[in-house]
């Protein structure tokens, strides 16, 4: 139970911080000192990146809950009584598939986010209501956005290169 209460209370811990908690510690100038400490560690376990943040709680979540299920900390016996004996058998399969499903869903979520390449904003936009001025903001975007990711990647080689 105490792995339980701990597990819930840190998912719930990451579900704020990505999704409210880092914008607002970034807000205040106290928090500058954590930032400094903490962003190369949000580099490094996921790209600063509050979807990759979730989607890898995800996996770790699934995870967990197969290791714990492995070991019999997890027990369905107390609920079984309640399940008719002719789906026991469905149950405790799904039971053991839920931890793999979250699993995977972080790693769809995940290469999803990798594969984002624009704001919601422009990929909104219906095809037959492009204009010409919408389909030329669209391209200037795109070809800025190939710039940016070009100049940070050669300075991250120039940064690698003795």
């Amino acid at each position: 139970m105490r792995i339980a209460i701990a597990l819930a209370l840190l998912i719930a811990f990451l579900i704020w911080y990505a999704l409210s908690g880092r914008a607002w510690l970034k807000s205040k100038p106290w928090a500058k000192g954590f930032f400094a400490w903490i962003e190369p560690i949000e580099i490094v376990l996921y790209k600063k990146s509050e979807t990759i943040l979730l989607a890898r709680a995800k996996v770790f979540i699934g995870v967990l809950l197969t290791v714990l299920t492995y070991l019999g900390t997890i027990d369905l016996t107390p609920i079984m009584p309640f399940v008719p004996d002719q789906y026991e058998a469905y149950v405790r399969a799904a039971f053991n598939l839920i931890p793999l499903t979250i699993s995977l869903l972080g790693l769809v979520d995940e290469k999803l986010r990798n594969q984002t390449s624009q704001p919601i904003e422009i990929t909104a936009v219906p095809e037959k209501d492009m204009t010409p001025r919408v389909k030329e903001a669209i391209a200037m975007a795109d070809s800025t956005k190939a710039e940016a990711v070009a100049v940070v990647a050669a300075a991250v080689e120039a940064k690698k290169a003795p």
